[in-house]
């Protein structure tokens, strides 16, 4: 979660968000990212400094698949929806990605070839018959 310090030369500075108390010179205070995105225009240096800020991503490629340009939360998100849930605790953003990555492009399966169990049948033996003598008939003439 990012966390916002203004630094400004007053002792005091108004918030850009109406419904957020004034900050002090110094103070440090935890922000949404959504917030960050939000108010973002308004939060210029060297007057606010933002820590763990990640900038809005821009899909590269536009074709709405995870990359490095895209939020932890949003490819977690992503991979969510497609029923992968990482297996760690804590996942990185490179990890993620990497789950992503095995997804799209799933290893193939690796068959074991199967051994067959050689039987050996018992010798056939050929028995030759002797083909029966043709008796020759006799042409007659008539």
């Amino acid at each position: 979660m990012p966390s916002l310090r203004y630094n400004g030369k007053s002792f005091y500075a108004r918030s850009p968000d109406a419904y957020m108390p004034d900050f002090t010179r110094g103070e440090v205070r935890e922000v949404s990212q959504g917030w960050v995105d939000t108010y973002r225009r308004f939060l210029v240096e060297p007057s606010w400094t933002l820590l763990g800020d990640e900038p809005p991503h821009h899909d590269e490629g536009g074709d709405g698949i995870p990359d490095s340009s895209w939020r932890r939360p949003e490819i977690l998100s992503w991979l969510a929806e497609r029923g992968i849930v990482p297996t760690a605790t804590y996942t990185t953003k490179s990890g993620a990605l990497k789950l992503v990555e095995d997804y799209l492009n799933p290893e193939p399966a690796v068959v074991a070839p199967v051994e067959e169990e050689v039987v050996e049948a018992p010798p056939v033996e050929e028995v030759l018959e002797e083909a029966a003598p043709v008796e020759e008939q006799e042409l007659t003439e008539e």
